[in-house]
């Protein structure tokens, strides 16, 4: 079982979740794009990159 600490990319869309923001994801390839978005009309703030298999394994399953 892999005991590493989560990667800063799911630790980061993880809060925006926890703070009511929605994560909407815009390209499932590799690397992964997901969109972080405001929860009041969907506004994106802030794109995130990722090779982090455990944001993958959050997001994509």
């Amino acid at each position: 079982m892999d005991q590493s600490p989560p990667s800063a990319d799911l630790l980061a869309v993880l809060r925006w979740q926890a703070s009511g923001g929605e994560v909407e994801v815009v390209d499932a390839g590799r690397p992964l794009v997901v969109a972080l978005c405001t929860c009041d009309g969907g506004q994106e703030m802030q794109r995130i990159t990722s090779t982090a298999a455990d944001l993958r394994a959050h997001l994509v399953g």
